[in-house]
């Protein structure tokens, strides 16, 4: 294991997710996506890696890092926000017009406005952002993972997997857009402890992967659907940009059904072992892994 415990690792991967949202926050990395979207993905990974010591660390030092990273992705949520929106329509739009159903020009110009609004109104967010990383950086440290070993990380992803089955679960027998994200946030959280692992079965890690992701970008693009929908409704229509908006919301509905229902085929398959078994496969692999020369855990994410 290189001299390093399985604690130094799961250490290590926060840190390098940390310190790689401070170079976007700082300019000193440049990001082919905006630099807000990027920063919110390096969190988000940071952040699961800690729930992956969640019971080790202990419910106060786990919360107090916890709460310092997601306070940084909210000083960008309005930012996001606007640019999903603004995606959506872009997307939308390239669509509609392929089957010549015009274009949302108008719509498109003032979700441009108002992304360039809460850019302006939260100019400073990384100013805010950098000392509050720079913070749950060094906390890292702290974490007590000495003891930490295969079979605690085995039942963490195991935990995972078991929400996130019950999530689908219930977006099944309740098919609302909250429920299908919910699921989401389940599964995507399940994706990133798999990409973690990855190094003590490549293959087949990295195939288990690519089917979270895969669901998680369907239900992904749902509710983004979803969220541009209910910022179009309730409008009088008066203005251009509202009327293109209402046009467009009987092509997201049917857009939104279809993403679900493609979502929960595939997440049936994914999730049709029990989480005990799952579990099993899992400790199988880090108990083979732990008995050979073996890349670092945090090579996955750290290269």
């Amino acid at each position: 294991m290189h001299g390093q415990t399985l604690g130094d690792n799961l250490r290590r991967i926060c840190r390098k997710q940390i310190e790689g949202a401070i170079a976007i926050t700082t300019g000193e990395k440049k990001t082919s996506d905006t630099p807000v979207h990027e920063v919110r993905k390096h969190l988000k990974k940071a952040r699961a890696a800690l729930r992956l010591v969640r019971k080790e660390i202990g419910h106060g030092l786990f919360r107090e890092q916890d709460r310092c990273l997601r306070d940084v992705a909210r000083l960008t949520s309005e930012i996001r926000d606007a640019e999903v929106r603004l995606q959506t329509v872009r997307q939308l739009q390239g669509i509609t017009q392929r089957r010549a159903r015009g274009g949302y020009t108008k719509l498109e110009g003032m979700l441009i406005l108002e992304l360039e609004n809460f850019m302006a109104a939260f100019a400073e967010w990384q100013t805010q952002a950098v000392p509050m990383l720079e913070r749950a950086h060094a906390n890292v440290d702290c974490w007590p993972l000495d003891q930490f070993n295969c079979k605690q990380l085995r039942c963490a992803v195991q935990r995972s997997y078991k929400g996130a089955r019950k999530a689908l679960a219930r977006a099944e027998a309740a098919p609302t857009t909250e429920n299908f994200h919910r699921f989401r946030t389940r599964a995507k959280r399940l994706w990133y402890e798999l990409r973690i692992l990855r190094p003590i079965n490549p293959v087949v890690l990295k195939n288990l992967s690519d089917d979270l992701r895969a669901m998680a970008n369907l239900l992904g693009r749902a509710h983004d659907l979803s969220f541009l929908a209910d910022r179009l409704r309730g409008g009088n229509e008066k203005s251009e940009w509202e009327r293109e908006g209402h046009k467009l919301l009987a092509v997201i509905e049917v857009s939104q059904g279809d993403l679900q229902r493609g979502a929960a085929e595939l997440a049936e398959h994914f999730f049709a072992e029990r989480p005990r078994d799952f579990g099993d496969r899992i400790a199988s692999w880090l108990k083979d892994w732990e008995n050979q020369t073996a890349p670092s855990l945090a090579e996955a994410l750290v290269r």
